[in-house]
């Protein structure tokens, strides 16, 4: 009886951790101050972890009270689990990790820019590539600077905001300079060839005024061989 007993309270353990892992859904804390991590969906539990703000955690089951039992996802969460108040935690991606992919996709494309300035050779096709490069990488900051306008709309109220929005102006102005330089390289690429055809002009012309006074030189010596 109570080997059955035991096995019926092990399968129900079971059953009852596959459903949380089936429910789980990953959620972050947004407070604008640590929240508390306790043992229990009541305010005088005792308190396991300080929780700060955008910390991912895994919603493991939500408590009428308005409490969610949860488990850290960073490394040094160490798995933990604890329950937290449910309204401060958001199942949206937190402004800072999507100004931060932004921040990357900067500088994604200025790597890329960069491998454009490298590519481009000293044809006239190679050179047409580069604008085209260009102009992409144009559209592609302008499409960056209106997603991050609408970003800025829809985050009302997120302190650092405006700092992290220069920090991504500035990056773009950057961009921007590096688009110039690679410009003027083109123009001096074009000047460069111009001076290579001039200079291949005048050796042309210095070799025939060399041959002509070699050969005149030759038949003054064959008439006054004449005489």
């Amino acid at each position: 009886m109570r080997k059955s007993i035991l096995i019926t309270m092990a399968v129900l353990l079971m059953t009852g951790h596959m459903v949380l892992q089936a429910w789980a859904e990953k959620a972050y804390v947004f407070n604008t101050s640590k929240i508390t991590l306790r043992t229990g969906p009541e305010v005088g539990k005792k308190i396991i972890a300080m929780l700060p703000q955008d910390e991912p955690v895994e919603i493991l089951q939500e408590d009428e009270s308005g409490w969610s039992l949860v488990r850290l996802l960073k490394s040094s969460g160490e798995n933990k689990e604890g329950w937290v108040l449910s309204r401060y935690l958001v199942t949206r991606l937190p402004l800072p990790i999507q100004v931060n992919t932004l921040t990357e996709e900067n500088s994604r494309l200025k790597t890329k820019l960069t491998n454009s300035e490298k590519g481009c050779g000293e044809s006239v096709l190679q050179r047409d590539k580069c604008q085209e490069k260009l102009q992409e990488t144009s559209k592609i900051l302008l499409d960056l600077r209106t997603s991050y306008e609408t970003l800025k709309k829809e985050s009302k109220g997120f302190l650092k905001l405006k700092e992290e929005h220069e920090t991504t102006l500035a990056d773009l102005e950057e961009i921007q300079k590096t688009n110039g330089i690679l410009q003027k390289e083109n123009d001096a690429m074009k000047a460069s060839e111009r001076n290579r055809w001039f200079l291949t002009g005048a050796l042309v012309l210095l070799f025939g005024f060399f041959f002509g006074l070699v050969m005149g030189k030759q038949q003054r010596k064959k008439k006054s061989s004449y005489y």
